[in-house]
């Protein structure tokens, strides 16, 4: 999808890969333009837990299917989750074999120069910047505290037994979305991810791809090749808009 608007390109795909053994694909991703805005996100199902592939669906659902008026991108974003988490209770409530059903969102919606994400959950958008790496969100889990305070650093993190427990999910009840917005330029790269990416590529490694060149189709293929040559046994989803 190519779509240009006061003289910014935006080049955006994505892509998911179902983690090796697994019966299914639990990560949803979405490109997508509204009106004049382009609509970026990934949803990773939580593993484990039932249905978390149709709890992303149901968060990408509610995003891609809000018609009305986007005049406020963040409000339009938070009021999206907030309709997912209530379509994902009321399918516990009906059917409580359900019950622990919830998903990751991090979305982000661009427009003119402008992008506005949300986030909940422990996938990410990361901004690259003229060879930079720059972390937008931050992962709603269990151990973020301890690696704010310096007790563990990311890389301790990323291999404790309790990684992939979050604070936060859609579906979980209650969910508390955080949210922002920055300012983009002609050159910019977005990427949101799984965590299936991101725990087993390491940030350099990141961007030293995206700073080689192809469009965003080609950057999604071999980022999650990549990530499929570390080792990764999770799904693995990667959305890269181009500006």
């Amino acid at each position: 999808m190519v779509m240009k608007e006061q003289h910014l390109t935006i080049d955006a795909a994505g892509g998911s890969r179902k983690g090796v053994g697994r019966r299914r694909n639990e990560d949803r991703f979405l490109v997508q333009t509204i009106g004049d805005s382009t609509l970026l996100a990934v949803s990773d199902g939580m593993g484990g837990h039932p249905a978390g592939d149709i709890a992303a669906e149901d968060i990408l659902k509610s995003l891609s299917a809000r018609e009305e008026d986007i005049s406020d991108p963040l409000s339009f974003l938070i009021a999206a989750v907030a309709s997912a988490e209530a379509s994902i209770l009321k399918r516990v409530e009906r059917n409580t074999e359900l019950t622990g059903m919830g998903a990751t969102i991090t979305a982000a919606l661009i427009r003119a120069s402008e992008v506005f994400w949300v986030h909940v959950g422990d996938s990410r958008l990361y901004l690259f910047r003229d060879g930079k790496m720059q972390q937008i969100t931050k992962d709603q889990s269990f151990l973020q505290d301890f690696i704010d305070d310096g007790t563990l650093t990311p890389q301790q993190a990323a291999e404790h037994p309790m990684a992939h427990v979050l604070d936060q999910c859609v579906g979980c009840a209650e969910a508390v979305p955080e949210s922002g917005a920055f300012s983009i330029v002609t050159g910019d790269l977005l990427l949101l991810c799984t965590d299936g990416v991101y725990r087993y590529v390491g940030e350099t490694e990141i961007g030293n791809l995206l700073n080689t060149s192809g469009d965003a189709s080609d950057q999604v293929d071999r980022l999650l090749k990549l990530a499929v040559r570390a080792g990764t046994r999770d799904d693995a989803t990667a959305v890269v808009a181009v500006l």
